[in-house]
């Protein structure tokens, strides 16, 4: 069971209240052995990235992979225009309510007053070019992802946290195991206080199973309703869902009607979830995936740039309709 929408929720990934009743300064980060906080403003830099004490230098520049990609994604939705009444007049088109007679076309509005018809006259069509946007993250906190695998996601979170900055988009953010926990900042889930995203990123505690259905569903409806804009999830998990819909199909039906790109990033180098590239492949999404080497580095790679395996023609079979259709 989803807790209420207006509830903030405790750091403890079980839900339960902390030993201070919940009365903690929001503003100070939450107290963990394993937190390794941010101490730049760009996103990838070596000195954000120390994973399992000791420093990755590889892991940084992996980092820095996953947020020059999503980075490409962001600007190319940024780029579009959508309607907008404030925007500048780019084209024509007809009137559908009486409110835009301020751009009318002063001639056909001259013949449409005198010989009046069903068709409307033409106006100006405003577009705005689309700026900020929103992303969810959505991140795997269940028990298999203990240790260098939770302390890497989270360099990957404050990552994106950052990048998000620079490009004034609004942050979402969702631990997920067996259940989903949504973060609300004032009662708002997409919030521009990234101060307060880095610090929910820097928690490593981890528990539980895996249920990707509702931690979609519950990012999913936050997008509701927020128009043509620049929408994007991204997906970081290292197992397959063992509760809910595995198949999550109304979550993908939901977020292709919504034009919301979801990213994912499976951590591990076996039984890669297949469903993980229907979701990123429908919606557009980049796939990535991050193995750990027998030194403790984090290598990672695009996963969908693979998918596609080559063609090889069989020269042995011989066409007969080959020399007459050349």
């Amino acid at each position: 069971m989803a807790p209420p929408e207006d509830m903030n929720i405790p750091s403890d990934p079980e839900g339960q209240l902390s030993d201070d009743g919940g009365k903690r300064n929001e503003k100070q980060p939450p107290k963990t052995t394993k937190v390794f906080a941010s101490k730049s403003p760009d996103p990838g830099d070596e000195e954000d990235y120390w994973i399992g004490g000791k420093k990755n230098l590889e892991s940084a520049d992996n980092v820095k992979v996953i947020m020059k990609v999503l980075e490409g994604n962001f600007q190319r939705s940024i780029a579009l225009r959508a309607p907008h009444p404030g925007g500048l007049p780019r084209k024509w088109k007809r009137m559908n309510y009486f409110d835009e007679i301020e751009d009318v076309d002063p001639y056909e509005v001259m013949l449409w007053s005198e010989y009046t018809t069903p068709t409307l006259p033409r106006v100006h069509k405003r577009e705005k070019e689309m700026m900020g946007g929103e992303i969810a993250i959505l991140r795997d906190v269940s028990t298999s992802m203990m240790g260098v695998y939770s302390e890497w996601s989270s360099s990957v979170v404050r990552g994106v946290v950052e990048l998000a900055r620079s490009k004034k988009m609004r942050v979402g953010y969702v631990e997920f195991n067996h259940r989903s926990y949504k973060y609300k900042r004032n009662s708002k889930f997409f919030t521009r206080d990234y101060q307060w995203m880095l610090e929910l990123a820097s928690k490593t505690e981890c528990s539980g199973n895996t249920n990707y259905e509702d931690s979609l569903k519950d990012a999913l409806t936050e997008f509701r309703g927020r128009g043509l804009r620049n929408k994007h999830i991204l997906f970081i998990t290292d197992g397959i869902p063992t509760s809910g819909d595995c198949d999550v199909l109304d979550e993908r039906t939901r977020a292709k009607k919504l034009g919301v790109c979801i990213h994912s990033i499976f951590i591990g180098s076996k039984n890669y979830p297949r469903i993980l590239q229907k979701i990123s492949g429908e919606t557009s999404g980049t796939q990535f995936i991050a193995t750990r080497r027998k030194d403790g580095t984090i290598r990672i790679e695009r996963r969908d740039k693979k998918l596609l395996a080559p063609v090889h023609e069989d020269k042995s079979q011989v066409d007969p309709f080959g020399k007459v259709f050349a």
